[in-house]
């Protein structure tokens, strides 16, 4: 591992110094329409393919270097890894035409639901089955909707995901620090690594204001984080559904209150504008201090969820927090 890891230093790095080649190449930009986009220049949207590309090395090592994942009891096996592979491939296709080209989110939708639907007819152990809660005695059984569940799981936090991507370093932190808690349960922790690895160098990218991550880069990390947490939730390395609850609630949250505003407005649940809540934020705040109140709201309750427990209140602390600043900001 120490070999790959040596490896894809030096290719982010390469990547990193020949960006500006790579991205007129590519030739995939993010033009400003002063609706919703309001940067001064073209921004190059090829941050997913910089993480597709060090999945990719990773997935090409973990194929011929098998025994040595699963002596070390990898959690993901041969057959899982290739799926997650392939279905992560799909989902960063459909974020690179929609780049290119614009996609409808009718289509997007429809693309989204065949392309889990298809994970989840071929990867059965990646089906949820039941509901933990820290707070509840008995489990909840959802094995006869399993399929539906499941694929919902995904649907909702994908989206929820890709509305989150709305300024400068935002799903970049967000993603790390999930990317972090992974590390911290020790689970796939080679994966993780690699991941980590290449989002901080789009890091630095985007704080530069160099790249975006693009509907190819939301969609592919979208996927990944949705298919780690249910692997890892169903492989009991998190014990509880309210402990991820937690870590996804503001994304999912405020995914829940633009789709019925929309929806209430005679709009597109799940089309673009800038009523979300970072935006909000920024028009009062300005750009640090959203960045840093919205990585503060969904740190600090998970942080102190690792250390002491009490996810119930946590939830409703988070939700007061977000509710108040809302509800404030837009007063």
């Amino acid at each position: 591992m120490i070999n790959l890891y040596i490896f894809l230093l030096l290719f982010n790095l390469i990547f990193t110094f020949y960006f500006k080649n790579i991205s007129h190449y590519i030739n995939l930009f993010d033009k400003p329409d002063k609706l919703r986009k309001f940067h001064k220049k073209r921004i190059s949207n090829i941050g997913g393919l910089l993480i597709f590309l060090n999945l990719f090395f990773f997935i090409i090592y973990f194929i011929f270097n098998y025994n040595y994942f699963d002596s070390n009891n990898f959690v993901l096996t041969k057959n899982e890894i290739c799926f997650f592979f392939i279905f992560s491939s799909l989902f960063f296709i459909i974020g690179f035409v929609d780049d290119k080209y614009g996609l409808s989110p009718n289509l997007k939708l429809i693309l989204f639901t065949i392309v889990i639907c298809g994970l989840l007819f071929f990867g059965e152990n990646i089906l949820i089955t039941e509901i933990k809660f820290s707070f509840l005695n008995q489990h909840v059984d959802v094995s006869k909707i399993s399929f539906l569940f499941t694929s919902l799981s995904f649907l909702l936090f994908i989206n929820a995901f890709n509305m989150f991507d709305g300024i400068n370093l935002q799903s970049a932190f967000y993603s790390l620090f999930l990317l972090f808690i992974f590390l911290v349960i020790g689970f796939a922790v080679e994966i993780i690594i690699i991941l980590i690895l290449s989002l901080l160098f789009f890091t630095y990218l985007n704080y530069n204001n160099k790249c975006f991550l693009g509907d190819n880069g939301s969609l592919l990390i979208a996927f990944i984080l949705s298919f780690l947490f249910i692997k890892s939730y169903n492989s009991n390395y998190i014990t509880n559904a309210d402990q991820i609850f937690l870590l996804m609630m503001i994304p999912g949250v405020d995914l829940l209150r633009l789709a019925i505003t929309r929806i209430y407005n005679g709009k597109h649940p799940f089309r673009g504008d800038r009523d979300h809540f970072h935006h909000n934020i920024l028009e009062k705040y300005g750009y640090n201090k959203t960045i840093l109140i919205t990585f503060l709201i969904i740190v600090i309750p998970n942080i102190v969820s690792l250390i002491l427990g009490g996810t119930l209140y946590l939830i409703l602390l988070s939700g007061i927090i977000y509710s108040v600043l809302l509800f404030s900001i837009k007063k």
